[in-house]
């Protein structure tokens, strides 16, 4: 499986992709990344709910837990100050744009589309799809936030003292997406269904996640304020 998710990593190739290419050349200008920042944040707020709804799905204790210590992470283990919401909303405050205009904001089609994949895999599909799925992501994560913490003060963003959640998520989500790996390692040697279901798991990841990023760029300067303030959906959406 790690062979396959080397050879996965070297294919998609993140650093030819066109949103980080342009960050790092510095033809992204500083009011569409944030525009795209603050689109992005309506997607880390989402990400722990469909991984709490596929922890209550596998069968095995300590599955659910390594799951569950990953959405306490999220939370700041109890520290809402530290919950990734939140520091992804001071982020957003030192970039200019504070918590009243992120509320102002409408959520775009694209995110929308990505946290109803997201949902859909971890709500339906085989179980180490699922896994795989979030797994890849946070593996990536990682890295683009790697590359977020060191482009966005090398562009003049922000001061280097002043970098908040890319910074910790550099180190956090490897350690996340080790959890994920960590479950599929045995099945994915030991059975050739479950190594597919992995493998299908990994490409849709890796897939819609830098689909998200090709769309926030494709879509980067759109702006969109909403007048009837609230949850961006009925399910309780953020905002």
């Amino acid at each position: 499986m790690r062979d396959y998710i080397r050879a996965l990593h070297e294919r998609i190739d993140v650093d030819s992709h066109p949103y980080f290419e342009a960050l790092r050349d510095g033809s992204f200008s500083r009011d569409d990344f944030v525009e795209t920042q603050v689109q992005f944040f309506f997607a880390v707020t989402f990400f722990c709910r469909p991984m709490t709804v596929l922890a209550g799905r596998l069968p095995v204790a300590e599955w659910r837990l390594r799951l569950l210590e990953n959405v306490g992470d999220e939370h700041g283990n109890g520290d809402l100050s530290r919950a990734h919401e939140n520091t992804f909303l001071t982020l957003l405050d030192r970039l200019g744009v504070p918590r009243e205009e992120v509320e102002a904001r409408a959520l775009w089609p694209e995110v929308r589309a990505f946290n109803t994949c997201l949902a859909g895999v971890c709500q339906q599909d085989d179980l180490y799809t699922a896994l795989g799925t979030l797994g890849i992501i946070e593996d990536l994560f990682s890295g683009i936030s790697a590359r977020h913490s060191k482009w966005i003060v090398e562009r003049g963003f922000l001061q280097a003292d002043q970098m908040i959640h890319y910074d910790l998520h550099a180190e956090l989500d490897e350690d996340h997406a080790e959890d994920f790996y960590g479950i599929l390692d045995r099945p994915y040697a030991e059975n050739p269904r479950h190594a597919y279901q992995v493998q299908q798991g990994l490409e849709l990841g890796a897939y819609i996640f830098l689909r998200l990023y090709r769309d926030l760029y494709e879509a980067r300067g759109r702006r969109v304020r909403r007048e009837v303030r609230g949850a961006h959906t009925s399910a309780g959406g953020w905002g």
